[in-house]
């Protein structure tokens, strides 16, 4: 059996990343990172999902249209969902991050990064067509990635899902250089599972999308950490109102107001999460560091030590924790 060239499984993995960033306007519809099968659901299985949505058509009005340059897909569906969440951004400045000519188009991070860098939140939906309609009826519109192209030639493209009708089995979108373009929803269904059902949207910092799960939530606020320290407060302070008992979120959200300088803000978002989970030991060593900091330091050793006797991966930090506050 003959073996594989490295190289040779290399360049074939680099051509595919090229592919994956291209776009191609609409008219490649040919009657019908990303982890697609290539073969996408038979037309008879869409159809039988769109029929379990729920029957009303959803569609966003005065969703901005803006015209896809050539292989600018992805920074053009983007400016639209800036520009319908209240962000209106040139597609110019757009281009200049999330757009890369030596692969001919734009990576997924590239244009989540660039709605973060605009001080929103970009959260990576469900791939669920029930979570598309969802974002939808919530008067919100949906940047999706679809492979427009058969499945042993892929043909990448970003377009702004604005509706869908499951009793006329429609999906209308803003595609290329067609605003409001009517598609069939079997053969919307079935590019876009060829593209891995990937979409994501676009809103402010302090609304968290209809459809969002609470880690895709958590990915996405502490995106804007990264780069809006602000901005990602009242990402924590949305999360936290919508899963009261996510642990993560109250953990982030303290982490952020100790970073802010308000201790006892995050003494108290630290005792949420530990109220969740006993067991977590990071919060009770990030406790000890804010209780150390306003001067309760008996309650603080007291908080490395419990993180210390659970230990776990930072065993070692918790460690450094505890010897700092015995000297």
């Amino acid at each position: 059996m003959p073996r594989t060239d490295p190289r040779r499984a290399l360049g074939a993995a680099l051509a595919l990343a090229a592919l994956m960033c291209g776009c191609a306007g609409p008219a490649s519809v040919a009657g019908s990172a990303v982890e697609a099968d290539g073969r996408g659901p038979a037309i008879g299985a869409a159809a039988v999902r769109a029929a379990a949505l729920a029957p009303d058509p959803v569609r966003v009005s005065g969703v901005p249209f803006i015209a896809q340059p050539d292989w600018q897909c992805g920074p053009a569906s983007l400016a639209m969902a800036l520009a319908a969440a209240g962000r209106p951004v040139p597609l110019e400045r757009l281009v200049e991050r999330a757009f890369t000519p030596g692969l001919g188009g734009s990576l997924q991070a590239e244009l989540l990064a660039a709605a973060r860098a605009q001080r929103m939140l970009a959260t990576e939906l469900p791939p669920t067509l029930e979570a598309l309609h969802a974002e939808l009826a919530d008067g919100r519109p949906v940047v999706v990635l679809q492979n427009l192209g058969p499945s042993i030639l892929p043909r990448w493209h970003y377009a702004v899902l604005i509706g869908i009708d499951p009793g006329a089995g429609e999906a209308v979108l803003h595609s290329g250089d067609t605003p409001a373009m009517t598609m069939r929803l079997s053969v919307f269904e079935r590019t876009w599972s060829r593209a891995g059902r990937w979409a994501f949207a676009v809103t402010a910092p302090d609304r968290i999308p209809a459809s969002a799960d609470e880690t895709a939530a958590l990915h996405a606020v502490a995106g804007l950490e990264r780069i809006d320290a602000t901005a990602a407060m009242r990402g924590w302070d949305a999360l936290v109102a919508r899963w009261p008992r996510s642990r993560v979120g109250h953990f982030g959200r303290g982490n952020r107001l100790l970073a802010d300088g308000d201790a006892r803000g995050a003494i108290a978002a630290y005792r949420s999460a530990l109220a969740i989970d006993p067991g977590f030991a990071d919060g009770w060593n990030n406790l000890a560091h804010a209780l150390a900091s306003v001067g309760r330091r008996d309650a603080a050793r007291l908080a490395a030590d419990r993180a210390v006797a659970l230990g776990g991966r930072r065993s070692d930090a918790y460690r450094l924790t505890q010897a700092s506050l015995e000297r």
